[in-house]
């Protein structure tokens, strides 16, 4: 069955290590029949928690100013070695002085233009963006039309807690949760809530799912330590006494590993070891990930249960 902490009246419980079998392998397509879904392994923080409401921004502006900004830049760039190299021959007369005059008047404007852009990145999304290297930005790009990162601003009522939020976990409902990392404040305000928000990103796999105007719940927490890492009920298991969860190790392979030294809490089970941050566990499907591992498992259906 799903183990769920309410079915426990301690506040601590400590599970003996258990050697786990190797992995269990599932190819893509059986993982899509056995609707097997994973979230990011989140950290439990010893802050308390802001509720907020996340927006999913359209990325398209952004990378329209980020393919301007480039075209500016590789302009600028040209115009000025075309100016030193115009006043070179200047010096020995092969050009006339107004040639380059002219190169240089143009070095500067295109130098200008690119400075403004740079400007626009700070002033529409944040210094944060601006600060980034150029490096940084086009795999920034990339990853934005990749569907491999999201941007999503963060609202609350009068901006409590904004001030101190580092991090952000993001509930998407059956999909799971994402976490998001704080960049900075936005350069608009939310009227409704009289907000003035904060711009997050989202990296990995749960970026996908985040599609501009998506409109979802979200908690902050500030710059305090964590006190572990949180597996969620969705992804806790019992069998043979013991209590599991499912890690995705690779794209067709689980690991179960035993949940040791926890501490329980109203979403799930806090650990100290065992699990790293950004370990994708499995929130649906885990049954079936048991079942495919003790095959007999299946057909007695006493020890697990969806």
């Amino acid at each position: 069955m799903i183990f769920r902490p309410a079915m426990l009246a301690v506040a601590f419980l400590t599970v003996p290590a258990l050697a786990v079998a190797g992995p269990v392998r599932l190819d893509v397509a059986t993982q899509t029949r056995l609707q097997i879904r994973t979230a990011p392994i989140e950290a439990a923080h010893a802050s308390a928690a802001t509720d907020g409401f996340a927006t999913v921004q359209d990325p398209s502006p952004l990378l329209q100013l980020l393919g301007d900004l480039t075209t500016a830049e590789a302009a600028a760039t040209a115009s000025q070695a075309e100016a030193v190299r115009t006043a070179a021959l200047a010096r020995d007369a092969t050009v006339s002085a107004k040639t380059a005059e002219a190169a240089k008047a143009q070095a500067l404007a295109d130098q200008a233009r690119a400075a403004v852009l740079k400007q626009r990145l700070a002033v529409e999304w944040g210094a944060a963006f601006a600060r980034l290297s150029d490096a940084d930005l086009g795999a920034l790009a990339h990853d934005l039309a990749m569907a491999q990162a999201a941007i999503v601003r963060i609202d609350t009522p009068s901006g409590a807690g904004l001030n101190t939020a580092r991090s952000a976990v993001l509930d998407m409902g059956p999909l799971g949760s994402a976490n998001a990392r704080v960049l900075g404040i936005a350069r608009t305000a939310d009227a409704r809530l009289q907000s003035p928000g904060l711009i997050t990103i989202v990296t990995g796999g749960q970026a996908a799912y985040l599609s501009a105007g998506l409109a979802i719940k979200a908690k902050l927490y500030g710059g305090g330590v964590s006190d572990g890492l949180l597996i969620p009920n969705a992804a806790l298991l019992r069998s043979g006494g013991q209590i599991y969860a499912w890690v995705k190790s690779g794209p067709v392979a689980f690991d179960k590993r035993v949940v040791r030294s926890v501490r329980i809490t109203a979403d799930g089970l806090i650990v100290q070891g065992g699990f790293r941050p950004g370990d994708s566990v499995v929130v649906q499907g885990a049954s079936a990930l048991l079942a495919a591992e003790t095959p007999h498992a299946a057909s007695a259906g006493k020890d697990d249960d969806d």
